[in-house]
């Protein structure tokens, strides 16, 4: 669990989200197999992270969404007036995002972003998939919030070298505070592993690559 002396968290008040830092998306590590990702370890100081979490355990707007291949909680910030959504799409911050993604990736992106807040819970689960449609976005960055998940409670996000489900490339703790980014296509395949307990919060940036 990640706790912060009361000095920390009053150095930045929810009700001031216009002196909260931008994200720190500059140390990451790239891959190039089996499709182009990057993992970061602390995109928002814990500060940050603490006033998201308490929105999100407190009264964010979550919807209940299931498919044949997933089950979560889940909302769009833009749909959202509070202090935590305001900072996770002011202009900044985006700035940051797309600048951070067109280093790691090496295009331009459109500037309409979504961002999307998830919430998996015991029993929620994501099958494998690509993300992969024509002309939608082409990349995400996925920021990963918790309290402190220890490996027996699942929400694992794996990467895989094909749509075989057997075929793991890798496998990544959902660490507090890390990120995955990835170009999105046809070999983009991941899944998250069963939830068996606790709660796995991730806010994602959707971006779409520029034209020529």
């Amino acid at each position: 669990m990640t706790t912060n002396p009361p000095s920390e968290r009053g150095a930045l008040q929810a009700s001031d989200t216009a002196a909260w830092p931008q994200p720190d998306l500059g140390t990451h590590e790239v891959s190039a197999t089996p499709f182009r990702y990057a993992t970061l370890t602390e995109c928002f100081t814990p500060q940050i992270g603490e006033h998201v979490l308490e929105w999100f355990e407190r009264d964010a707007p979550w919807i209940v969404k299931r498919t044949d291949f997933y089950e979560q909680y889940e909302f769009s910030c833009w749909d959202s007036a509070s202090p935590a959504a305001s900072y996770l799409t002011r202009h900044d911050v985006l700035d940051t995002v797309g600048t951070a993604m067109t280093r790691v990736f090496g295009c331009e992106f459109e500037p309409d972003v979504s961002v999307v807040c998830h919430k998996l819970v015991r029993g929620h689960r994501i099958g494998i998939h690509n993300d992969y449609l024509i002309g939608d976005e082409s990349h995400r960055l996925t920021v990963q919030l918790n309290r402190g998940l220890a490996e027996t409670d699942g929400g694992f996000l794996m990467l895989f070298s094909s749509g075989n489900p057997a075929d793991v490339h890798r496998v990544l703790r959902p660490q507090h505070l890390s990120a995955l980014a990835f170009e999105i296509s046809p070999d983009s395949f991941h899944a998250v592993s069963k939830m068996h307990g606790g709660a796995r919060y991730t806010v994602i940036y959707s971006l779409r690559a520029r034209r020529a």
